[in-house]
């Protein structure tokens, strides 16, 4: 990934922190319109943040436990052509059966986000509540502003 004052890398962090807060949230409507639109350099720009994002979170968390239950919980958010596969891979994930990398590696890429996105998700949940995760996301978002990069695209 390039530098972040690149627009592709500003543009990624956005819908990485907008696709897991619409996830924590849960608002249906708004996880399947972050990614609408993208093409593959986008989507793999998405999926870059979404990993490094979670890899803070293991720095910053520790390994939290992945409860199946809330795992399909989350996953019931997800587009329905792509709930299936993200439970599936996540499962083998909660089972310690795989690794996250492991068990996304078939998927296609807008699944691979997913899944990437509802493995964070579940990990705050699980490790700060909802409210305190979407505190920390809206906290992220004052910052990214604050550091000059603005939201480059409206939420409808």
């Amino acid at each position: 990934m390039t530098a972040i004052g690149d627009p592709r890398v500003v543009e990624a962090m956005w819908r990485a922190t907008d696709l897991t807060r619409a996830y924590l949230a849960q608002d249906r409507v708004q996880v399947a319109a972050c990614l609408t639109g993208l093409d593959t350099d986008r989507l793999e720009h998405v999926l870059a943040w979404l990993l490094l994002d979670r890899d803070g979170l293991f720095d910053m968390l520790g390994e939290p436990s992945m409860a199946v239950g809330e795992i399909d919980t989350v996953a019931a958010l997800a587009p329905p052509e792509i709930e299936f596969a993200t439970t599936t891979a996540l499962r083998r994930v909660a089972a310690k059966e795989t690794g996250l990398l492991h068990a996304v590696k078939g998927l296609a890429l807008p699944e691979q986000i997913h899944a990437v996105a509802i493995c964070t998700v579940v990990m705050l949940l699980g490790a700060l509540g909802r409210v305190t995760a979407l505190e920390k996301l809206d906290a992220e978002t004052v910052e990214f502003e604050r550091m000059g990069h603005p939201r480059p695209y409206t939420i409808t």
